[in-house]
């Protein structure tokens, strides 16, 4: 097999795979629209720059506290929040952990794409 033919097989799996994520983001778009308070959420949550579909959908259905509780409690459920690691005499380093993982990584990457 040449690498034309490679090349061009994995052109089509990509054109097909394209395909398949604007289909789901419209499937998701469309479950937003029909609840109010999700379609509310998702256009203040659009309002800000940098956050696109694949943030507000994360935000929507990992972290649907949001809006309900204060900047702390959604930092540490998130996993954003330093934690301090006390136990007895033993004084650790103030470190994130824990929270949900899948919405920590899709606001980091959005922070970096941001730059």
């Amino acid at each position: 097999m040449g690498d034309g033919v490679l090349a061009s097989t994995y052109r089509r799996l990509i054109k097909q795979l394209d395909k398949e994520v604007e289909w789901v983001d419209q499937k998701l778009n469309a479950a937003i629209e029909k609840e109010s308070a999700w379609d509310e959420k998702k256009a203040l949550l659009e309002s800000v720059p940098g956050v696109g579909d694949v943030l507000v959908h994360t935000l929507l259905g990992d972290l649907p506290e949001l809006g309900t509780l204060n900047n702390k409690q959604i930092a540490a459920l998130t996993g954003v929040a330093p934690m301090n690691r006390v136990s007895g005499k033993l004084r650790g380093k103030r470190r994130i952990r824990g929270g949900r993982s899948t919405v920590r990584v899709v606001l980091y990457m959005a922070a970096v794409s941001a730059n």
